[in-house]
Parts: structure tokens; C-alpha cells; sequence
């Protein structure tokens, strides 16, 4: 069964972080804060019900992270060969699946604070650094560096890197084991996207 890192569940449930980040890149940083104060603000509205708690989620995720990029990142070489029908069905599926792997998990929040500590460029990306901790304790500190693309003034997430994991990475290569036992069938896979965000 084709799962997304456990890790990005938690990575995505921020708390309001601390002020203690560097001035490298502010508008980069400015943007991973702006996410987790709009993030705790949705996982702590008590209004909302579980229904409406993940639509806000998801709308919020969704508009910060840039889908199509990541979507053809993880299927890699495969994307080059595919039709244009199969593009678009993946990227449809992938969009999907991707909703689904966090979608009515908002209970494993359980109170991490994400503290930025810099950041720095690699190529034309922006990797803000930052440690999930969890208050009250020194057990917990896990190290947490968002890849950003900035186009234009634009500012998305196109990658997680947990304890020195890509999450993007991780998901090629979960998407390159499947397609290798399906005999490179893309049809297979789209399939299989469809089938577990159902």
C-alpha cells in the first residue's frame, strides 16, 4: 500500500513558533511562520467542527505548497514518457491522494512548537531550518528544513526535510518500487493513487 511519510502529518500540524530565527532570508521565513500561526489558528478553533477543521486545513496546505511541482517530481522519469491524458489524470490522482494521507488525522496534533532558526539558498530555493520541540520537555527536538521556492514574489513549499529525510524524495522513490513491480505501468499507478484516496 502506497503511504505518504507519517512524518508529514506532523510537519504539517504546527503550533505558533518562537521568535528566535535568523535574517537571512525574512520573507521566506516570514512565510513558514504565517503558515503555522494560520495552522494553529485552524486546529484550535473549537468552533469549527471535524468536517470543517480539515476543509480549512486542506485549503490552507493546499494553497501553500506548490502541487504540480512536487506531483512531477515524484513520478520522476515517468512524467517525460506519459501522455498528456496521463499527466493530467495523475496529477488529479496525486492531488487527491495527497488530501487523503492527512485528511482526518488533525488528532495527532499533540502541542509541537516549530522554532526557525535561519535560513540559507540552495540553487534556486530557499531552505528555511527550524526544530519541531514539544513544551515543557528537552525529549523532543526534531530537525525540520522547509525547501521554498520563491517565482516571482510567489513563496511555495515544495519540500520537507525531517531529520535529513525528503519527504518528496521518499515518495519518488515509493512511487519508482511500485511502478518497477508493475512493469513501468503508469496507468497502474494512477490507478492505485484513485483506489487508497477512496
Amino acid at each position: 500500500k502506497i503511504n505518504v511519510n507519517k512524518f508529514l502529518i506532523i510537519a504539517l500540524f504546527l503550533v505558533l513558533p518562537l521568535s528566535s530565527y535568523g535574517k537571512t532570508f525574512e520573507e521566506e521565513e516570514d512565510f513558514v511562520n504565517k503558515f503555522a500561526v494560520e495552522a494553529i489558528t485552524i486546529l484550535s478553533d473549537e468552533t469549527l467542527n471535524e468536517n470543517d477543521r480539515n476543509n480549512e486545513f486542506t485549503n490552507l496546505v493546499m494553497s501553500s505548497i506548490d502541487i504540480n511541482l512536487i506531483s512531477k517530481f515524484a513520478l520522476s522519469k515517468s512524467w517525460k514518457t506519459a501522455t498528456d491524458e496521463q499527466k493530467e489524470a495523475y496529477i488529479n490522482a496525486f492531488k487527491k491522494y495527497f488530501i487523503n494521507s492527512y485528511a482526518n488525522k488533525l488528532n495527532q496534533y499533540s502541542g509541537e512548537q516549530i522554532i526557525v532558526s535561519g535560513s540559507e539558498e540552495a540553487g534556486k530555493y530557499i531552505i528555511v531550518n527550524s526544530n519541531i520541540v514539544r513544551e515543557g520537555t528537552d525529549t523532543l527536538k526534531i530537525s525540520l528544513k522547509w525547501r521554498l521556492l520563491n517565482k516571482n514574489g510567489v513563496i511555495k513549499i515544495i519540500d520537507l526535510n525531517i531529520e535529513g529525510i525528503s519527504l518528496v524524495i521518499a515518495q519518488r522513490e515509493e512511487f519508482q518500487s511500485f511502478l518497477a513491480n508493475n512493469d513501468g505501468s503508469l496507468d497502474a499507478l494512477i490507478t492505485k493513487l484513485i483506489s487508497v484516496s477512496n
